[in-house]
């Protein structure tokens, strides 16, 4: 009984210092340095820390050993370490991004007799970023009311591919036409990726008074911060209480110009009986 005791003591003081947070970005922009922060904790009656060691896969790139006062970039691995910032709690480094995707390792170990070590990883992958905003094709030059415009966002080139979400007087369209449709082509020579959607609009379905609806088509690649490109355009509707009142005025003037039809009709059989009758008296 005494020795499964020991036993879990020494099992649970295995590991004295613990990662309690690994931040490793998702995705990052080739044009900037990437931070990387590992925080950890100890109990009071653990021993010191003993180190703190960066991977990039499994080639380390980074010694932090606060016993000697050190810090060490090993940049013969191809990856460039920019900075370095830690303590007793923390290390934080910042990265030149590579293209790919690479594993970012984060190993805590505490003084002997066990040097006992934690260790947390998590994948980051590089961003080629779009140069050119959003494209908005096949808007009709005026859609008249009972008809619908089938429009095209096109995305450019990018890495990932962007998400697609169309608005329409600043209202996301939850249509489902368009729901679940973001198109995305195949890879180009340097792995780069298109995306398109077609939003479908029926304008009977928005009420407006100024004539046209703003629409606009934004694309998020989810870097950090996520980058966001947009364009707005405007789809012409034809009025229809103009329409209703130009019908209007012309029924109104075909009813008018019957009614003068039948009127010169009546007077001239009026007429023609009124002859009739008089002629016997005539004859005589």
């Amino acid at each position: 009984m005494v020795v499964l005791v020991l036993l879990s003591v020494f099992v649970a003081r295995s590991v004295s210092h613990t990662i309690t947070f690994l931040d490793v970005p998702l995705w990052v922009d080739p044009r900037r340095d990437a931070e990387l922060r590992c925080q950890y904790t100890r109990q009071a009656q653990d021993p010191p820390l003993h180190s703190v060691k960066w991977y990039r896969d499994t080639n380390e790139i980074f010694r932090y050993t606060p016993q000697e006062y050190e810090t060490r970039a090993f940049n013969n691995t191809g990856i460039a370490v920019m900075n370095s910032s830690c303590d007793s709690r923390s290390c934080v480094i910042t990265v030149k991004p590579e293209r790919g995707t690479a594993k970012y390792t984060c190993e805590v170990s505490s003084e002997g007799p066990r040097f006992a070590v934690d260790r947390k990883s998590s994948n980051m992958t590089l961003a080629v970023l779009p140069e050119y905003e959003p494209l908005i094709t096949g808007l009709p030059t005026l859609v008249q009311a009972g008809e619908q415009a089938l429009v095209n966002c096109t995305s450019d080139y990018s890495l990932p591919a962007a998400t697609i979400d169309w608005f329409v007087d600043s209202e996301p369209q939850e249509d489902p036409l368009i729901v679940g449709v973001t198109h995305v082509s195949g890879a180009d020579s340097e792995g780069l990726r298109a995306s398109w959607r077609t939003l479908h609009v029926f304008p009977d379905d928005y009420v407006t008074h100024r004539g046209y609806l703003s629409l606009r088509c934004r694309a998020t690649l989810p870097t950090r911060p996520p980058l966001v490109r947009s364009m707005s355009v405007r789809l012409y509707v034809a009025s229809r209480p103009l329409i209703s009142s130009y019908m209007f005025s012309k029924n109104n003037a075909v009813a008018s110009n019957d009614s003068r039809r039948v009127h010169a009709e009546l007077t001239f059989w009026t007429f023609l009986l009124l002859f009739m009758s008089q002629v016997p008296c005539v004859m005589k």
